[in-house]
């Protein structure tokens, strides 16, 4: 694969409950019963704004799998990517139960502020209406609590990766908006992380909002 192929975005909502199941010994008081799963967790992604949906979506999984080990979100965590919709989505957060171990990706609506004069105003003839690259990822940065796009959590001794776009590429060429630029320092990180888990037998889940070429339906395409 070429590392600075730009990669096309997409995207699907869903709300999800993950079994895993490990392949490598497990220390006796962490061991499954026999045939049970070594830990459960949930995949959701595509909140937009959606606050009222992700309020139901956080009940039922809290319901359905109250041991869930931890929550994968897969970008699109906000509208356009404003610090208000951010704290306000953390605020929905904040009302309901849910798992200690939240693994946030990146998405392309994280990206939408410079479309907008301010809040209420749309206006893309301004573009980027005062508002920066780097302003996008602190927000984000901040709301993730982290310094990176790319990230490991464990959920239940499964480690689960994400990754995101380190660009937008609009800032970098105007006849491009949503593709996806990852630089050779992720994809290494991708790599050395992928083999140290393989080295230990482990499965791995890695959460992206882009996926690579070729990896997923939807990816195999020339767009």
């Amino acid at each position: 694969m070429d590392r600075r192929t730009l990669l096309s975005t997409a995207a699907a909502g869903a709300v999800t409950a993950v079994t895993a199941t490990a392949v490598t010994a497990t220390p006796a008081a962490a061991r499954p019963s026999a045939g049970g799963p070594v830990t459960t967790f949930n995949v959701i992604s595509d909140i937009q704004g959606d606050l009222g949906d992700l309020g139901v979506a956080l009940r039922d999984m809290r319901s359905t799998n109250p041991a869930s080990s931890g929550l994968a979100v897969a970008g699109d965590i906000t509208p356009r990517g404003f610090d208000a919709e951010y704290a306000a989505v953390r605020a929905e957060f904040a009302r309901t139960s849910h798992p200690a171990t939240v693994a946030w990706a990146i998405g392309n609506h994280e990206f939408y502020v410079p479309k907008w004069r301010d809040p209420a105003t749309l206006d893309q003839a301004a573009w980027p209406n005062g508002a920066t690259e780097d302003s996008l990822f602190r927000s984000f940065y901040t709301f993730a609590g982290r310094s990176t796009v790319f990230s490991e959590h464990v959920f239940g001794g499964i480690p689960v990766l994400t990754l995101g776009t380190e660009r937008y590429m609009h800032f970098h060429d105007p006849k491009l908006w949503d593709e996806v630029w990852l630089s050779d320092t992720q994809f290494t990180w991708l790599e050395q992380r992928l083999t140290h888990w393989a080295q230990r037998r482990r499965p791995v889940m890695v959460i992206t909002h882009h996926p690579l070429p070729n990896t997923v339906s939807g990816s195999r395409n020339n767009l």
